[in-house]
């Protein structure tokens, strides 16, 4: 009996160091066209988190509009511990930030200089709202800009995020996942479609 519970607990073990992963993908929409395609992935190993997205969008609003957005955030223990996002407007760099843990909050660097620190504690940031409905939050921390984000329920889960520019985004969530957004982007406003998972 003592060798059976010894063998099931050395299999959870190691069930438990074999990472989890969910991958969706959505479909970027503006005007009823689909200009790209957003791709996310989350995996879990143990006690980690990693969340990372990638966003390719083609247009042509005046003008070619090529906009490639990648977000790297990695989580410890449900702590938020780290972030790289890049995005590129038509092949040149239009943002490149950094959010890492430091002693006391977090440092946000923008292209390679340290620009602030962060005090409040990071629990719940916006590469989640793609992943996780947020169920009881308030605020939602952006690793593009360093700051946080109010972010409030509308409907039957629906929620509205408005940034520090007074940009608003919708969120629609179906047990617990994110269906449908209405994205206003600053550069562009679309709507990502949930097409697989």
């Amino acid at each position: 009996m003592k060798s059976l519970f010894t063998l099931i607990t050395i299999l959870l073990l190691q069930l438990n160091c074999y990472a989890q992963t969910e991958k969706y993908t959505f479909s970027v929409i503006h005007k009823d066209d689909k200009i790209g395609e957003l791709n996310a992935i989350k995996e879990r190993k143990g006690d980690q988190t990693q969340y990372i997205t990638k966003t390719n969008i083609e247009t042509r609003i005046l003008a070619k509009i090529s906009v490639n957005y990648t977000f790297d955030v990695f989580f410890e223990e449900a702590q938020f511990q780290k972030s790289n996002v890049e995005i590129y407007l038509n092949g040149k760099e239009r943002t490149k930030t950094k959010t890492l843990k430091a002693k006391k909050g977090y440092n946000f660097y923008e292209s390679g200089d340290w620009e602030k620190s962060i005090t409040t504690p990071v629990s719940y940031c916006c590469v989640q709202l793609i992943f996780e409905e947020p169920v009881g939050k308030s605020t939602v921390y952006s690793e593009e800009t360093g700051v946080f984000h109010s972010l409030k329920k509308i409907g039957e889960h629906s929620y509205a995020k408005e940034n520090e520019k007074g940009r608003e985004s919708i969120f629609h969530y179906k047990n617990g996942i994110l269906y449908k957004a209405e994205i206003d982007a600053g550069i562009i406003e679309f709507d990502l479609m949930l097409q697989r998972s």
